[in-house]
């Protein structure tokens, strides 16, 4: 049986509330973001140099710039951060003793090769790479509170929700701040192309026709607080009322196909499935094996398997950023009383799934589960119910 964290919140501890802070996407920051999602728009594109042959679609943040050129990694993720930064503005200055759990893949990984020259380390590069692009995040945002960083896969943006609200339950801090961002780079675009994971034509989570994902970038960010006052007073909240993360470690790629892990953090979550779910804001990254597993886990959950969707026909998959990213929209669900349409979705691969399509499809209760999965095994799921339950 894989490993589990124990994480049903109401049994130990006082709520903890989510707020939607900020995000960064191809279709914009978190309000143009939403409004695509219902309209089913989607932010993804042809690569626009060399790499389109190789490479082919992707779903750039917008306002980023070229790929190419020297320290190009290190200067995109120097002007993400500041374009996060600008949308959480309406949150600045953080409450005093805030902390910090930043998530990322790989950060701007293409400039490793260069931080060690004949003349010793590069500068310019020091500050953001993955180790300590947290402390460097933290120093930008005066937050003084704990710092770490999380680089756990495709569940990082996830585990890293679930991370801070440990922080808050043990009493280390009152409110945390969960950022998740990553940028595109020629090594990940690389490593996912190798494994033949990348879809020639578009992205199509759970769609019958579905040849592979889409590679996203952006960056997305969540307000914990055990203070629904300090919660309500930077706006829309919901209650963090459960959070299961498991390793099946089946693979070093590849999911157990068995959905044994995503099953364990699902059940963690939601007290072994006995908690009403509205809705399920699913992983969805429209690979052959990973949309069969996420399917294949809802129903061993369920007997009636909640209305489910993905984002990331829209926006493609943004890696460290996307569990944190889903979250913000997960809360603008439950506000709404809707998922999304699924874009890139038109032929279910199972009719008989309530999956959203080309409609957005209406919460059979007042609450929702997000879910990611990731490399080596990785599974996180958090719950989420409007904060006046």
């Amino acid at each position: 049986m894989p490993e589990k964290s124990h994480g049903f919140i109401e049994k130990l501890h006082p709520a903890v509330f989510i707020t939607p802070a900020a995000a960064v996407t191809s279709m914009g920051g978190l309000d143009e973001t939403w409004e695509g999602l219902l309209k089913g728009r989607t932010g993804i594109r042809p690569l626009d140099d060399a790499d389109a042959a190789t490479f082919g679609f992707h779903g750039p943040a917008s306002w980023l710039a070229s790929l190419s050129g020297h320290a190009s990694g290190i200067m995109r993720l120097e002007q993400l951060l500041f374009l996060i930064k600008d949308e959480l503005e309406p949150f600045l200055p953080m409450p005093p003793g805030t902390g910090l759990v930043l998530a990322t893949t790989k950060g701007a990984v293409d400039e490793l090769s260069g931080f060690i020259s004949d003349s010793g380390p590069d500068p310019y590069t020091v500050p953001l790479q993955p180790w300590n692009l947290a402390s460097f995040t933290a120093e930008m945002l005066d937050i003084k509170g704990p710092v770490s960083t999380v680089s756990a896969a495709c569940a990082s943006g996830t585990v890293a929700i679930i991370q801070a609200a440990m922080r808050i339950m043990s009493g280390e801090a009152e409110t945390m701040l969960v950022l998740g961002l990553d940028v595109l780079s020629r090594f990940v675009l690389s490593g996912f192309a190798s494994l033949q994971a990348l879809s020639r034509t578009c992205c199509r989570p759970f769609d019958s026709a579905r040849d592979g994902l889409v590679l996203g970038e952006g960056a997305g960010a969540v307000f914990l607080s055990a203070r629904p006052d300090i919660a309500e007073g930077r706006g829309l909240s919901a209650r963090l009322s459960g959070f299961g993360i498991s390793c099946d470690a089946v693979h070093i790629t590849a999911p157990a196909r068995d959905g044994r892990g995503l099953v364990s953090a699902i059940e963690t979550a939601t007290q072994s499935g006995t908690r009403p779910v509205g809705a399920v804001n699913a992983h969805g990254t429209a690979t052959v094996y990973n949309d069969a597993m996420e399917i294949e886990a809802f129903r061993q959950v369920w007997d009636e398997i909640p209305p489910f969707h993905s984002v990331k026909g829209s926006m493609g998959h943004c890696l460290g950023a996307a569990g944190v990213i889903e979250a913000c929209v997960a809360v603008k669900s439950l506000e709404a009383g809707v998922i999304p349409p699924t874009a890139g979705l038109h032929e279910p691969a199972d009719p008989a799934m309530n999956v959203s399509g080309e409609q957005e499809l209406s919460l059979k209760a007042p609450s929702i589960v997000s879910c990611n999965s990731g490399f080596g095994g990785i599974n996180a799921a958090i719950l989420m119910e409007t904060s006046d339950l």
